[in-house]
C-alpha cells in the first residue's frame, strides 16, 4: 500500500485496504476508471448519506460497494470519526475489477488535498481510504495479509486492533500511520497524516475504518462473482 511515495503509503487499503488492500505492488489498489474532485466543507456533518446500492449496479447485477465515496463517506463522516476537521479538497476514484487478484470493485477516497499547482507534484491527501470488494472472504484476507507483509518488509511495526467487530492491524513506521482490516469479502485501508492524529492515532484510525465498513455494509457481489477467475 505505498505507491506514489513512502510518505503517502499508497499502493491498497487501498488495499487498502486493500483496501483497500490489494495489489501486490504495495498492495493498495490504484487502478481506476473515473475520478472526481470537489471542494471540501470545513464544517463537520452530523448525518450520514444513504448506503443503499445504486439502482444501476443492482439492475445490471454488477458488484457494488453500495455507492461512491461522496455518498458513503462524506467529509462530515470523516471528521466525526477522526474527531478532527479535515480541510482541503477531495478526490474520489472508482477502481476497475482485477480478476487476477479476485477484486470485483474498489473505491479510493482522498480528503484534505491542497489545490494543485502547475508544474508541481500532485498534492498528497491528509486522509486516504481504500475499500475493495473481493470474490470471497478468503481472498480478502489474503490481500490484507499481503499488505501487512509488505509493510513489515519495509520496517513497519504492526499491532492488532479491533475495527468494529472485525480484527484489524495498525501499521506504523513506514509511510503514514495506516490501519487495514477485512470484513467478509471487503477490505479497508485507512492512512492519515500524523498531524490529525492524537495519542498514536489508533482509536481514530480504527473509528474511520469502521465507518468505511459500516457505510459499505450493503455491498453486493453481483453476478460477476458467480464465476471468478482469481488466483490470489
Amino acid at each position: 500500500m505505498a505507491g506514489r511515495s513512502a510518505s503517502t503509503a499508497v499502493a491498497v487499503l487501498a488495499g487498502v485496504l486493500l483496501a483497500g488492500c490489494t495489489q501486490a505492488e504495495a498492495p493498495r489498489d490504484t487502478g481506476s476508471s473515473s475520478v472526481s474532485s470537489a471542494p471540501v466543507s470545513s464544517a463537520p456533518s452530523s448525518s450520514r448519506a444513504s448506503v443503499s446500492p445504486s439502482p444501476t449496479a443492482a439492475a445490471t447485477g454488477e458488484p457494488s460497494l453500495g455507492g461512491r465515496c461522496e455518498d458513503l463517506l462524506p467529509v462530515g463522516t470523516v471528521n466525526i470519526a477522526l474527531r478532527r476537521t479535515v480541510i482541503g479538497r477531495t478526490a474520489f476514484v472508482l477502481g476497475v475489477a482485477e480478476p487476477d487478484i479476485g477484486r470485483l470493485t474498489y473505491l479510493n477516497c482522498r480528503y484534505g488535498l491542497a489545490a494543485p499547482v502547475k508544474g508541481k507534484p500532485a498534492p498528497a491527501p491528509q486522509v486516504e481510504i481504500g475499500i475493495s470488494l473481493y470474490t470471497s472472504p478468503a481472498q480478502a484476507n489474503r490481500r490484507v495479509q499481503a499488505t501487512i507483509d509488505y509493510y513489515r518488509a519495509h520496517g513497519a511495526v504492526d499491532r492488532a486492533v479491533r475495527v468494529g467487530s472485525a480484527p484489524g492491524t495498525v501499521l506504523t513506521g513506514y509511510g503514514l500511520p495506516t490501519v487495514v482490516a477485512a470484513a467478509g469479502p471487503r477490505t479497508v485501508a485507512v492512512s492519515v497524516t500524523p498531524k490529525l492524529l492524537a495519542g498514536g492515532g489508533t482509536a481514530q484510525l480504527a473509528a474511520l475504518a469502521k465507518a468505511a465498513l459500516d457505510a459499505t455494509a450493503s455491498h453486493t457481489l453481483g453476478s460477476a462473482a458467480a464465476s471468478p477467475s482469481s488466483t490470489g
